[in-house]
């Protein structure tokens, strides 16, 4: 079996280590090859990494350079020597059987992600699924399918709870910092890797149960939807082609724009008139133009192509 980073994300979470950490143990000494469990901390000081050395002498306490969000990875990537590197936000609990079922997939060397899927704290209801990319009224979609728990190809995998090729994500540069603080970087990540000509795979074998950080406030989740909104606007003006029916986008822009003022929410219009303003500064002369139409319906191809477990 393939050499696993078990590497999870944290910054303050003791609250959330408490449970993780047990059953990331677990799981590392069950997989039968070699498995370290690192704690990837962005900078939460002496305290915290008193608290993982003392409780848990057995994990791996990596402190990023600064608090980069989910791009201190990155850095990671580069100081691992493992062939595999599990991502995972600190917010989890692991199921057993979670390692090996999203690793046995790097057997076939086209492979770039497996993701996990994942289900509520108390493990009633899947809160994550394969993803299709889909276009309406002009504009692209890339939701999650929670109804679809099958062994399949996804469009992207979720940057919480996923497995990468290591030496294939420092090939492709890691998370692009375009998408700082967050969102949309895993969504970027697994499209330039199906434009490689790899794939990426929804393993629902391997399940997590994901606790959510905490409650939105109506502030909160507003800049929550803006953050959202600008990173999905970057990540489609950058990797994707202009469509036929243009002007069905423009209209239903104005038309979503009109409700937001008529809501009081200047926020969404501030945001796309921002994001747009900031566009031209973020085109880079090493940046991949965006796919043509054919290539994308290649892409889109070989995401509906069957799979068979290996």
């Amino acid at each position: 079996m393939k050499s696993v980073d078990l590497a999870i994300l944290n910054y303050k979470g003791r609250k959330h280590l408490e449970h993780l950490l047990p059953s990331a143990l677990a799981e590392a000494e069950h997989y039968t090859g070699s498995c370290r469990v690192v704690v990837v901390d962005n900078q939460s000081g002496e305290e915290e990494e008193l608290w993982v050395r003392e409780n848990f002498p057995e994990v791996v306490f990596w402190a990023a350079p600064r608090n980069d969000f989910l791009f201190s990875y990155n850095d990671f990537a580069r100081a691992s020597e493992a062939e595999i590197i599990l991502l995972l936000n600190n917010d989890l609990k692991l199921k057993t059987e979670f390692i090996a079922p999203l690793v046995r997939h790097f057997e076939c060397d086209e492979v770039f992600a497996v993701g996990a899927t994942s289900r509520d704290w108390d493990d009633r209801e899947y809160t994550c699924g394969p993803s299709r990319l889909t276009r309406s009224h002009g504009s692209y979609r890339w939701a999650y399918d929670r109804s679809s728990q099958d062994l399949q190809h996804t469009f992207f995998t979720s940057g919480g709870f996923m497995a990468v090729n290591r030496m294939k994500f420092l090939e492709l540069g890691g998370f692009d910092p375009m998408y700082r603080p967050a969102y949309c970087e895993d969504v970027d990540l697994c499209f330039r890797a199906w434009r490689r000509g790899w794939r990426c795979v929804f393993e629902p074998l391997s399940v997590a149960l994901h606790r959510e950080t905490g409650s939105w406030d109506e502030a909160g989740a507003r800049r929550l939807k803006r953050m959202l909104l600008r990173n999905s606007l970057l990540f489609q003006w950058s990797s994707l082609p202009m469509q036929k029916g243009s002007l069905q986008r423009w209209l239903s822009i104005m038309k979503v724009s009109l409700g937001t003022l008529l809501d009081k929410d200047v926020g969404w219009l501030k945001t796309f008139t921002t994001t747009l303003l900031e566009w031209p500064r973020r085109l880079r002369g090493d940046r991949l133009p965006p796919v043509t139409e054919k290539e994308l319906a290649d892409i889109q191809e070989r995401i509906n192509a069957p799979i068979t477990r290996p």
